[in-house]
């Protein structure tokens, strides 16, 4: 897809490279989490996917994709084309009010991670501690693949609320 020629460094849709690299460590960080919760009860690894599909289907596309610039357009994931076909385009101007549901969105990274550190203190050997750092180093590499491979590019960077984007000199 092409960079918008309206303001310097912004797409106007993302291009393929961004998005089939967000969906890699995206979908690799996801696998891992289900793994770490799977190692201490099958029960919960199980409702865990349940969570996530919820978040990704409702909570994502109904507090931030119908009221996003990208509704319908291919955004750094690609899930404002996809929720273009779930739901319909809402106003922009109330993107930044609605933004903070996504706090639901919260556990999909956050419940692995509390699990992953119950798992190394519970069994205490290197392949708990291997699997928890492999986790939390895809954590930090997502959010910088984020940072600046979609947020620097983003047609809303002015005033969304992201917090850890917000006022770099980069943007």
């Amino acid at each position: 897809m092409n960079e918008s020629a309206q303001e310097p460094f912004s797409c106007k849709t993302y291009p393929w490279h961004v998005i089939i690299l967000r969906w890699m460590v995206l979908s690799i960080i996801f696998a891992l989490g289900i793994y770490i919760i799977y190692q201490l009860n099958q029960i919960l690894a199980w409702l865990y996917i349940l969570y996530s599909i919820f978040g990704l289907t409702l909570v994502l596309p109904l507090s931030r994709c119908v009221y996003c610039y990208y509704h319908n357009r291919w955004c750094n994931t690609g899930w404002g084309k996809l929720a273009a076909y779930l739901f319909n385009k809402g106003d922009e101007e109330k993107y930044v009010s609605k933004y903070p549901y996504a706090i639901l969105l919260y556990p999909l990274w956050f419940f692995p991670l509390l699990l992953g550190i119950i798992l190394l203190i519970r069994y205490r050997n290197l392949a708990s501690l291997v699997l928890l750092l492999v986790y939390v180093s895809l954590l930090v590499i997502e959010k910088l693949i984020l940072r600046f491979a979609a947020c620097s590019k983003c047609q809303q960077k002015g005033f969304c609320p992201a917090l850890p984007f917000r006022g770099n000199k980069v943007f």
